[in-house]
C-alpha cells in the first residue's frame, strides 16, 4: 500500500508536461469525490421514483463506498507491480463506465451494481493519486502539490450537493453520472498522453501477493456493512459474528505472511489505533447529516431538490475555510487543542438537529451545517497529522493508505448505522422497521429517528474525544497542505 521503493528513479516532471500531468491524474480525484457528495441530494428524488424506503435506498450510497474500502488496498500494490500509469488509466475507464452503467440504470438493482463497479474505478484512483503526485513532483515540490491535492478534494465536495441540486432539478438524477463521463474523458486522455511510465517493483513483482489477506479484508468489511445494515433481524447479529471470524482470520493471515497485503506493525503503536479509531468516529458524525439531512428537507420543509442541493453548501464552505486555522492551532498548541475543541461543536451541532423542530426555519438548518463545517475543519487537519506524527517517517506512506481506507470505511458505516437507527427507533414505537414514506404521517415518523439518530450521534463525539491523544514520540512531517483529510 505505500509508495514502492523503487520510486526514487523516477525523474520528476516540469513545465508544462508537470502540470498537464497533474490536471490528468487529479481529475479522477475531483470526480471520486464529487460522486461522494452529490448523490445525497438526489437520494429523496429516487425514494419516490422507486418507491423504497430509506433502509434500502441507502444500498446507493453504501455499495459505493463499500467497494472502494474492500479493494482499496490491493490496488496500490497492483499498479506497483503491473505499472502505475497503466493500472490507474484502466481505473478512470472503469470509473467512466460505471458511470455510464449509472445514468443507464433502468431499475434499483442494476443501479446498485452500477454503483459497485464505479467504486472499483474509484479505488484505484483514489489508491494511486497520491503516488502519482509525489512520483512527478521533485522532492521540494512535493509539500505544495499534496496540498494541491487537498483542494481539488475540498472543491469536489463543495461542488458535489449544489451540483447534485442543480443536475436532478433540471434534468433528473441520471445526470449527476452523465456528467462523469465529459470529465472522465478527459482525464482518460491525459492520463494515458500526459502521465509518464513509472517503474515497476521488481522486487515486488517476484513476491507472492497476498490473495488470501485480500479476501480476508474484504469479508470482514462486507460483513460489516451487511450487518450493521440488519441489526434489527437476526441474521445482522449472525453477520456481525462473521465479521469477528472474518477479522480475526485477517488478522491471523497478515501476522504469519511473509509479505501481508496490510503490515500490521502499525496498529501496536497505540497513539496510531487511538487516533485512527477517533477518524471512523468523525466520518460517521460526518455521514449522519450528509445522508439524512436531504431527507429532513424534503420531508419536513418541503424544499424542492435544486434549493436541496444549495442548502448544504455552508458545511463545505466553512469547513475549506477553517481547515488551515485547525492546522494552525494544532503546530502552535498541539493536537489535542484543536482536535478536542472541534469534537466539542460537534457534540453541540448534534445536540442542535436532536432538537431541531419540523418547522425549523431554513436560516436554522444553514447555522448547523456551518457548525458542521468548523467542527470538521477544527478536528480533520489535527487528526491526520496525529496520525502521521505516530509512526516513523518510512512508514507515512503506509500510514497515508491506511488513512484513506479508514476513511471510506468510516463513511459507509455512518450510512449504514444512519439507516439502521432510524429502523430500530421505527419498531420500537410500532411502526415497523420502515414505514411507508407515502402515509400522511411519515413526516412526524420520519422526525422522531431524525431526533433519535442525533442523540446517539452526541455519544459518537464523546467517543472520538476520549480516543483522540498525543502522537508518540516518533515525528513526521505535519500534514501537507494542512487542508483536512485527503
Amino acid at each position: 500500500m505505500a509508495v514502492s521503493s523503487h520510486t526514487s528513479r523516477q525523474h520528476p516532471l516540469t513545465g508544462r508536461a508537470l502540470w498537464l500531468s497533474f490536471a490528468a491524474a487529479t481529475t479522477g480525484t475531483f470526480m471520486v469525490n464529487v460522486d461522494s457528495s452529490v448523490v445525497n441530494v438526489a437520494l429523496p428524488v429516487m425514494q419516490h421514483q422507486f418507491a423504497l424506503p430509506i433502509a434500502t435506498l441507502q444500498w446507493v450510497v453504501t455499495a459505493y463506498l463499500l467497494a472502494i474500502t474492500g479493494v482499496l488496498p490491493v490496488m496500490g500494490q497492483l499498479a506497483d507491480r503491473l505499472g502505475r500509469r497503466e493500472v490507474f488509466v484502466v481505473g478512470t475507464a472503469t470509473f467512466i463506465v460505471g458511470s455510464l452503467l449509472c445514468a443507464l440504470s433502468p431499475d434499483f438493482e442494476w443501479l446498485v451494481m452500477a454503483r459497485v463497479f464505479q467504486g472499483l474505478g474509484g479505488a484505484i484512483i483514489m489508491a494511486n493519486v497520491m503516488a502519482i503526485i509525489a512520483l512527478i513532483f521533485a522532492p521540494d515540490q512535493r509539500g505544495k502539490a499534496l496540498g494541491l491535492i487537498g483542494s481539488v478534494v475540498a472543491a469536489g465536495t463543495l461542488a458535489g450537493p449544489p451540483l447534485g441540486g442543480i443536475l436532478t432539478a433540471a434534468f433528473g438524477w441520471q445526470s449527476i453520472f452523465w456528467i462523469n463521463i465529459p470529465f472522465g474523458l478527459w482525464g482518460l486522455w491525459g492520463s494515458y498522453h500526459y502521465l509518464p511510465h513509472f517503474p515497476r517493483d521488481q522486487t515486488l513483482r517476484a513476491q507472492r501477493f497476498d490473495w488470501q489477506g485480500a479476501v480476508a479484508f474484504l469479508l470482514t468489511t462486507s460483513f460489516l456493512q451487511f450487518g450493521l445494515a440488519n441489526l434489527h433481524n437476526w441474521y445482522g447479529v449472525a453477520l456481525l459474528v462473521l465479521t469477528a471470524a472474518a477479522l480475526y482470520l485477517f488478522i491471523r493471515v497478515e501476522s504469519r505472511g511473509e509479505h501481508p497485503l496490510v503490515p500490521l506493525r502499525l496498529f501496536k503503536v497505540w497513539p496510531f489505533s487511538m487516533n485512527m479509531i477517533a477518524g471512523i468516529f468523525y466520518w460517521i458524525l460526518m455521514m449522519f447529516p450528509a445522508f439524512l439531512i436531504p431527507f429532513f428537507l424534503r420531508d419536513e420543509l418541503k424544499l424542492s431538490v435544486g434549493v436541496i442541493g444549495v442548502s448544504l453548501f455552508p458545511q463545505a464552505l466553512t469547513m475549506i475555510v477553517v481547515s488551515p486555522w485547525g492546522g494552525t492551532l494544532a503546530d502552535r498548541y498541539g493536537i489535542l487543542l484543536p482536535a478536542r475543541l472541534g469534537l466539542a461543536i460537534f457534540a453541540l451541532v448534534n445536540l442542535g438537529l436532536a432538537l431541531v423542530p419540523g418547522t425549523a426555519p431554513l436560516w436554522w438548518i444553514w447555522i448547523l451545517l456551518a457548525g458542521q463545517g468548523i467542527a470538521a475543519g477544527l478536528f480533520s487537519s489535527p487528526n491526520s497529522a496525529a496520525i502521521l506524527n505516530s509512526v516513523k517517517k518510512r512508514d507515512t506512506g503506509l500510514a497515508s493508505s491506511l488513512m484513506a481506507t479508514e476513511r471510506n470505511l468510516g463513511r459507509a458505516i455512518g450510512v449504514g448505522l444512519a439507516t439502521e437507527i432510524l429502523s430500530v427507533l421505527w419498531i420500537l414505537a410500532g411502526l415497523g422497521p420502515s414505514p411507508s414514506h407515502t402515509n400522511p404521517h411519515y413526516a412526524s415518523w420520519f422526525l422522531m429517528g431524525f431526533h433519535g439518530v442525533f442523540w446517539i450521534a452526541i455519544g459518537f463525539a464523546v467517543l472520538a474525544f476520549l480516543t483522540t491523544v498525543n502522537p508518540g514520540a516518533e515525528k513526521s512531517p505535519p500534514l501537507p497542505g494542512r487542508g483536512g483529510r485527503l
